[in-house]
């Protein structure tokens, strides 16, 4: 009779226990990895200073009033090199009408400025040599680009190198004709 209770007890024991573990590492990692903001499709997304490779400091707001192409890009990454080129064609077509930036990730000026002068990049490049800008966008992987509306409310975002088909589609969703 006894042996009959005592596995239940221990089943039961061992599941909390198991409960109590899994929900204490979701705590922990939560706070540790998750920051507090991010960026949610229909909301204003957070607002960030950082200096330009010309030296200035931007905001968000310094390109509201236009809808944003916002990059966030390291040189190292392969598909972020490969879809430069097409960024920097969106701002030469569209400079009167949308802004194009990009973010770089925690990389020196100088690499930087290398990276993109060898790909004669002229759309403005923000250095987020901390990486804090990131963090505060949650940004998981490279390239991320986000395409904001005038008014600073994230409508769409696209992790991974985009093609000219996806671009032209986000265009449209973000009302610029292509």
């Amino acid at each position: 009779m006894k042996r009959v209770l005592y596995y239940p007890l221990v089943m039961i024991a061992g599941v909390a226990l198991l409960l109590g573990l899994l929900l204490g590492v979701r705590i922990l990692l939560g706070s540790a990895v998750s920051p507090s903001v991010g960026v949610e499709v229909g909301h204003p997304i957070p607002d960030f200073r950082l200096v330009a490779l010309d030296g200035q400091i931007k905001s968000k707001a310094d390109f509201e009033g236009h809808p944003l192409v916002l990059n966030f890009w390291a040189s190292w990454c392969a598909p972020c090199r490969d879809e430069m080129p097409l960024l920097q064609r969106l701002y030469e077509t569209h400079v009167d009408e949308i802004n194009v930036v990009g973010i770089n990730y925690a990389e020196a000026r100088s690499r930087v400025l290398d990276f993109v002068q060898s790909l004669g990049i002229s759309f403005p490049i923000l250095l987020d040599e901390d990486g804090k800008v990131n963090d505060l966008y949650q940004v998981p992987g490279y390239p991320l680009t986000l395409f904001v509306n005038q008014n600073g409310v994230l409508i769409a975002y696209h992790l991974g190198q985009l093609t000219p088909e996806m671009l032209s589609d986000y265009l449209r969703v973000l009302g610029v004709v292509p």
